[in-house]
């Protein structure tokens, strides 16, 4: 556009840039995302410093030297994050994880463009791909929700997928996905895209298209595999394919706060650039291990919570009574962090939350999932173990077992499981059997 633009209309827009990236350079100074990794606010906001550091550089700005030096200094460091997460997934979910990588797909583009920084061998971007496919219930539309969501992707995915595909993957799949994905987008209701997300990747989408890669679908697409995100803590079943009578969907999610990499380098301090968890911000993670999510044939049943307030019962995981330590709804107690409209990830011990799946198994269309949540639980309740297993007997039927076990000493004499349902009500229907209601 910069040809095309008389001498005023340029002066005046080069003005504008240098004004407002000015400004974001202060704020990274003071604001929390300046010094929060792999958030969300970080990566958006330090690539629009970059960008404009870039748009300037050719006029001379004083600045030009200083704001590229911090915002690739930020940017390295989560890229060098990155590498440590080798599932190619992002604690905030797919919704949020779509921003974050956004941004991540473009800067990635510029520091090689610019810079000569290559950063194409990245174990999280060679994995990135599944984020997308293994996350997204049959149909195309709706994926899974865990953390704070709408039904689906705030930014893309076409355009991270066609990155991928173009630079990572290079064999059609990811083409082939955000084909699935543009072809099924819903035209109305809760599931569209907002107007403000609608149309800021497509730029990007455009300029990394490779029309010499072939569309065509991941290798074994169309049986219901089972995928294991090891550091997000998260399993799904049943994940990109079509809508279909037999395609159902199920997830677990046990895992770590921030994920196994973030909490394992916060809990062992390797990097002395990372100053525990005030170099993340975990806020949009949930309340939410041993939660599940079942859609048989496809249909939403349980459903996770979406974005809202963080309680553990809107998450499918159980809660108990009475606690000493309850915040919320007396006297019953979840998981670490609820209560708020965002985790509480700096008070008291939610730092050191955590889940791990324990078994996650395939034979034919039965499928067996289990995990330990224990850790996720204040240990004023004093509890030994809550253990869950899922046992997925066939497309329509899923057998959920909670085993619980506590001390001597425990409070607690009653526990209770919500499952959540957004979009139909559950409801007791009497049922005639051997002649009798």
């Amino acid at each position: 556009l910069y040809q095309s633009l008389d001498r005023d209309r340029r002066t005046k827009y080069l003005k504008k840039i240098e004004t407002v990236t000015s400004e974001m350079y202060d704020c990274s100074k003071i604001r929390a995302w300046g010094k929060q990794f792999l958030h969300n606010h970080q990566t958006t906001n330090m690539l629009a410093l970059l960008t404009g550091a870039l748009v300037m550089e050719e006029h001379k700005s004083n600045h030009v030297n200083l704001w590229k030096q911090i915002a690739v200094d930020v940017l390295e460091k989560d890229m060098f994050l990155l590498n440590h997460v080798v599932d190619g997934s992002l604690d905030e979910g797919v919704a949020y994880g779509s921003y974050t990588a956004k941004s991540i797909t473009q800067y990635v583009f510029l520091a090689k463009r610019h810079f000569g920084i290559n950063h194409f061998e990245n174990y999280w971007l060679k994995m990135h791909f599944w984020f997308y496919y293994s996350t997204l219930l049959p149909g195309y539309q709706r994926t899974v929700g865990i953390a704070d969501s709408n039904y689906n992707w705030f930014y893309g995915p076409e355009s991270q997928l066609i990155f991928l595909d173009t630079f990572i993957l290079k064999n059609g799949a990811g083409n082939w996905l955000a084909g699935q994905i543009r072809k099924h987008r819903p035209k109305d209701g809760p599931m569209t895209q907002s107007a403000a997300q609608r149309w800021s990747t497509l730029y990007t989408e455009y300029l990394w298209y490779n029309p010499e890669l072939p569309s065509h679908p991941p290798l074994g697409h169309g049986i219901p595999k089972l995928h294991v995100f090891p550091n997000w803590g998260v399993v799904t079943y049943g994940a990109g394919l079509p809508h279909a009578q037999t395609n159902t969907f199920l997830s677990f999610k046990s895992g770590k706060l921030g994920g196994r990499a973030v909490y394992d380098i916060v809990h062992y301090e390797p990097y002395s650039w990372v100053d525990g968890w005030r170099s993340f911000n975990p806020g949009h993670e949930h309340p939410d291990q041993n939660s599940f999510t079942f859609a048989p044939n496809g249909q939403v049943f349980v459903s996770e919570a979406l974005y809202g307030p963080k309680f553990g019962h809107l998450n499918n995981v159980l809660v108990f009574a009475p606690s000493p330590t309850s915040q919320c709804n007396q006297p019953w107690e979840g998981q670490l962090g609820e209560c708020s409209q965002w985790l509480k990830w700096t008070e008291n011990a939610t730092g050191d939350a955590a889940g791990e799946v324990i078994t996650a198994s395939q034979q034919g269309e039965a499928v067996f999932i289990s995990g330990e949540s224990v850790a996720a639980y204040s240990s004023s309740m004093k509890l030994k173990s809550v253990y869950r297993c899922l046992l997925l007997l066939n497309h329509q039927t899923l057998l959920v077992l909670d085993h619980i076990e506590k001390y001597e000493d425990s409070p607690l004499s009653l526990v209770s499981a919500f499952f959540h349902n957004l979009d139909i009500d559950f409801k007791y229907v009497s049922s005639k059997f051997l002649n009798k209601f």
